[in-house]
């Protein structure tokens, strides 16, 4: 990949990096926080206690492997078959959480002060320059259906994460997942809901990751 793609995917990482520390920083100190009935076991509104809960989201999750996934390509460390289970995770995995986020959160729930532009970037700016850069600038070669369990791994240890956590402390990231709350069916339909969709992208996916860079969006 030539000098310049792989600084865009250098920026990548840093606009995930400036969105996730900035939102970590708000949450931590508690700056235009969202109002959450204090149901935790622990009855404490901390900083620890908060931080644990905000990385409970898969938001978080996804920004975490972008950021990886950017420097590793700006560094040129992108030899190792594990980076190419993380390129294809990372790109399920964001294009999930720009595309929920928008069409579904953001009506309902519009982000508040300080969370406009922390929001902007890690559901907006983030997932549409992974796409760009990965449609354009490639690399190819890493994403194939015949290898949708490896790259779900960390989508399912999320999911195991968030269920104990929110058992543990009665708090949920997303109302689908709240399992106390909603019940066992909610939980289920949801969850069957948003991995069936991350199966379907991983096949669409591949499909476009089988064309080179030169041939699409000409």
């Amino acid at each position: 990949m030539e000098k310049a793609s792989r600084r865009l995917y250098g920026w990548l990482a840093f606009f995930a990096f400036f969105g996730l520390t900035i939102s970590l920083f708000l949450n931590a100190f508690n700056i235009d926080p969202v109002a959450v009935a204090d149901q935790t076991l622990l009855h404490q509104n901390t900083a620890p206690i908060r931080i644990v809960g905000f990385f409970s989201y898969f938001t978080i999750w996804s920004n975490i492997l972008v950021i990886y996934i950017g420097y590793a390509i700006a560094a040129s460390k992108t030899s190792s078959q594990f980076f190419k289970m993380l390129f294809a995770t990372g790109l399920i995995m964001i294009t999930i959480t720009g595309l929920l986020y928008n069409t579904l959160i953001l009506p309902v729930y519009p982000p508040k002060g300080w969370y406009w532009l922390t929001s902007s970037l890690m559901h907006v700016l983030v997932p549409i320059m992974y796409n760009y850069l990965w449609i354009r600038k490639g690399p190819r070669g890493h994403i194939a259906s015949q290898r949708t369990l490896h790259i779900l791994t960390i989508p399912i240890i999320y999911l195991i994460y968030t269920t104990v956590h929110g058992v543990a402390v009665q708090q949920w990231p997303y109302k689908f997942l709240d399992l106390t709350t909603e019940g066992l069916f909610i939980w289920a339909t949801g969850v069957a809901i948003i991995f069936g969709f991350g199966v379907l992208l991983i096949y669409i996916f591949a499909i476009i990751d089988q064309k080179p860079t030169e041939a699409i969006l000409k």
